[in-house]
């Protein structure tokens, strides 16, 4: 007996929709691709309310989104059995965060920082959770797909664009802000508008932020298109965000991006010969031009020498002080062995100073060694439904594992005001990636027809 029968499968088989069903549901397809375009500008529009609250374009797109779902919620459809699964463990995660921050709030002195910070993270969290149960309810048909791709190409390359511009100071980070009141964090744009240049786009304050931005779209763009052959096309856009998050200064993102390239680039022999070749063209082509002074600076000095350092993570110099705040934090967990298992509240970790900046230790800070094997068993499920659905490459699954590295030294997958809409694009994209598949009814009875006249 073949050993592939007695293995289950976990590919949704694809499922026939009617045309009224689609038809139902054009609106509600309209917003997610407006949440998809706002992916473009995630600076915030307005300054309402606290400044980590500020809403942006996709704060509006994610309330169309529930707007629309309400007036066509009978033509949705049901969420995938990998979504389902998914999403039970998010139910898991929400009511123990809040449970976390009330047990917090009963014992934190009244002026303690953390306390907003809490009740910022359960609103980011119910807000993405939300958002990942009503876009798995979409029906996403090859046609919509395929629409969807063209977006996220355009959106990809008006970031990376962005970025170049603010780094060249074509664009003044000033500007980019410039409706905004000097509060909280985002005045760090002006600030460093007025220093000199820095490659942060139309994003966020922190290049972290800016780095993870690109992979997110660069992968939902390559897993889009997996199902068509575009080599070409993306080994441009991975040359694009490669060279994207190198100016962004993120070292973490530059190392993620470097591990995403050689593993999309093993099986292509060919076109690593040519980024090769480019290479070592440019600089000769920039030798011969006279262009030996040009230099990749920004206001924090040499980019290229800051890169470099991702290849020297061991040394303490390179961590930027991580170290003191992997040590203030574990020092908090030790006064009490309690907190080991429970955590010192959600939203705490800025009472140690700053986050842990470090994905693993944050979540067990805050939420100890239960909330981290939560979120163990919520990767260990995400991971195994990607590598067992996506096709080829595994674009989406490679991208996660990626994030997971990154997370080694900032809060991925954390709902902080530092990585803006990161988190609520990944969950979408999640629920999209391990989505039911759908196909038009009148396009198989068209296809039988004419099978039948043939």
């Amino acid at each position: 007996m073949n050993l592939r029968t007695k293995t289950k499968s976990v590919k949704p088989n694809p499922i026939a929709i009617s045309s009224s069903q689609l038809k139902g549901t054009k609106w509600l397809f309209i917003a997610l691709c407006c949440y998809l375009l706002s992916q473009c500008f995630t600076v915030p529009i307005l300054p309402i309310g606290p400044w980590a609250l500020w809403p942006c374009f996709s704060d509006l797109a994610f309330f169309s989104i529930i707007f629309t779902f309400i007036c066509c919620r009978r033509y949705t459809t049901p969420l995938s059995l990998p979504n389902q699964k998914i999403f039970s463990i998010f139910i898991v995660i929400l009511l123990g965060s809040i449970l976390s921050y009330i047990s917090y709030l009963a014992t934190a002195d009244e002026n303690a920082l953390g306390l907003p910070f809490g009740a910022f993270q359960i609103y980011r969290l119910a807000q993405y959770f939300s958002l990942f149960w009503l876009i798995g309810r979409i029906p996403l048909t090859p046609e919509r797909l395929q629409r969807m791709r063209q977006i996220v190409d355009g959106v990809l390359i008006f970031v990376c664009l962005g970025v170049f511009l603010t780094y060249a100071g074509i664009v003044p980070l000033g500007l980019v802000t410039a409706h905004l009141p000097k509060v909280g964090a985002w005045q760090y744009y002006a600030s460093v508008g007025e220093i000199g240049t820095k490659g942060l786009g139309f994003v966020g304050y922190n290049h972290a932020y800016v780095a993870a931005q690109v992979m997110m779209l660069l992968i939902l763009r390559l897993h889009l298109g997996s199902s068509q052959t575009k080599d070409i096309s993306n080994t441009i856009l991975l040359i694009l965000s490669a060279l994207t998050v190198f100016i962004s200064e993120s070292r973490s993102g530059f190392g993620a991006i470097l591990f995403l390239l050689s593993v999309y680039l093993v099986s292509k022999p060919f076109y690593v010969l040519v980024i090769f070749n480019i290479a070592w063209i440019l600089p000769v082509l920039a030798s011969s031009l006279g262009l030996k002074g040009i230099e990749l600076n920004s206001y924090e000095g040499s980019i290229i020498d800051r890169q470099l350092t991702v290849f020297q993570a061991n040394k303490a110099e390179n961590l930027s002080g991580r170290d003191e705040r992997w040590a203030a934090h574990l020092a908090a967990l030790d006064e009490n062995q309690v907190n080991w298992i429970v955590g010192n509240g959600f939203g705490s970790a800025i009472d140690r100073g700053d986050n842990a900046h470090m994905l693993y230790l944050q979540i067990t800070s805050e939420t100890g060694l239960i909330g981290l094997c939560i979120f163990a068993v919520l990767f260990s499920m995400i991971t195994f439904y990607l590598y067992k659905i996506e096709i080829k490459e595994k674009p989406f699954f490679w991208g996660t594992v990626t994030f997971l590295l990154t997370a080694l030294s900032q809060e991925t997958f954390y709902p902080e005001p530092a990585l803006g809409q990161f988190l609520g694009l990944y969950l979408s994209s999640v629920a999209i990636t391990l989505r039911t598949p759908y196909f038009l009814e009148e396009s198989l009875n068209n296809s039988k027809g004419l099978s039948e006249k043939i």
